[in-house]
């Protein structure tokens, strides 16, 4: 085999499978054969906006891919810990993979300098690599639980059930978190979260819903004229500003934010409900995670958690373009998973 396909945005929704040369691995780098590939929410959003941002222009096209995992294919002669035939997962962070030069949503991968427990992580004969492409959205969750230092104790509201809020959801059940509230607008996705250990999964529609639905789940009380309901961490995996808002404006004296989620354009707040109730929030890009990939990958292997409701589709790599309309209906799909 001499070429490769490889997903490529090209401008404004224009993605295209094009034919490029195969990779060769360096001395220090290995070239994966992709198994199993996520689409992301930061995948559509490269679609949509022709680039990494609103506005940006291409001097070539931009790969996509990151949540994926895969065979080593060939390894150079300085790489120490995987051969050739082994499996494995990987993490995108070291190299940017899906948002610089190279990109998983395709056949073969080039893994430059690649170093076992920092890009590289075999996997054990009972982990699937469609599983193991969870690692890297697990990672991304559990990293923003990590800033806002959750406790096992810990009440949690996840703002927005789509991938990254349903691996926040795992995410903290593994760490021992049981009193967890969902809102999300699509019941579907709701479902799933309350398959993965959610207590509480709230529908929102309007203005509201989450104030009253968070008010049941973890109560609520008055602090200077203002009404507070009882969360003591958010995770805004929704992107959405009048959910955020809303959170904000609800939000308990001490309690913290962790912002996860890709916010298209700028959103309004009433700092003066920050200032008042001394609120933390935090933004969470999950960049230089190894630890946190690792720990993904243990709970995954470990198996407690059935992480089956995730995943609401396989789709075949030669029909991409399905899965990337699948994975663009809330309302129809969870994480889609392209299979080679």
């Amino acid at each position: 085999m001499t070429t490769r396909k490889l997903a490529r945005v090209h401008g404004p929704d224009d993605v295209r499978l094009d034919e490029l040369p195969m990779p060769a691995a360096g001395p220090d780098d290995v070239v994966v054969r992709v198994k199993a590939c996520g689409i992301c929410g930061s995948d559509l959003g490269y679609i949509h906006n022709g680039g990494l941002a609103p506005g940006s222009v291409l001097t070539q096209p931009l790969p996509l891919g990151h949540e994926f995992a895969g065979v080593v294919e060939s390894a150079g002669a300085n790489v120490q810990g995987v051969k050739p035939g082994q499996r494995v997962a990987v993490n995108p962070d070291d190299n940017y993979i899906g948002s610089g030069a190279e990109g998983s949503m395709g056949e073969f991968i080039l893994i430059r300098n690649a170093k076992v427990g920092s890009s590289l992580y075999p996997l054990p004969d009972h982990v699937s690599e469609d599983k193991a492409a969870l690692a890297e959205p697990l990672s991304v969750a559990l990293h923003g639980i990590n800033l806002t230092h959750v406790k096992a104790g810990d009440k949690v509201a996840v703002i927005g059930a789509g991938p990254i809020g349903l691996c926040a959801v795992a995410m903290l059940r593994h760490r021992g978190v049981k009193d967890i509230a969902i809102l999300d607008r699509e019941q579907s996705r709701l479902d799933r979260a309350k398959a993965l250990g959610a207590k509480a999964a709230i529908k929102v529609s309007g203005d509201g819903d989450m104030t009253e639905g968070l008010a049941k789940a973890h109560g609520e009380h008055d602090r200077f004229g203002m009404r507070n309901v009882g969360t003591d961490v958010f995770i805004d995996a929704a992107g959405a500003a009048p959910a955020l808002s809303e959170a904000m404006n609800i939000a308990k004296y001490k309690s913290r934010f962790a912002i996860i989620a890709l916010y298209k354009k700028p959103a309004t707040l009433d700092l003066f409900k920050m200032m008042a109730n001394e609120i933390m929030m935090i933004g969470s890009i999950a960049d230089s995670r190894h630890a946190e990939f690792a720990e993904a990958l243990e709970m995954i292997a470990e198996g407690k958690i059935d992480l089956s409701p995730m995943i609401s589709h396989r789709v075949a790599f030669t029909q991409f373009f399905d899965a990337i309309a699948t994975a663009s209906d809330p309302a129809k799909s969870a994480k889609v998973m392209l299979t080679f």
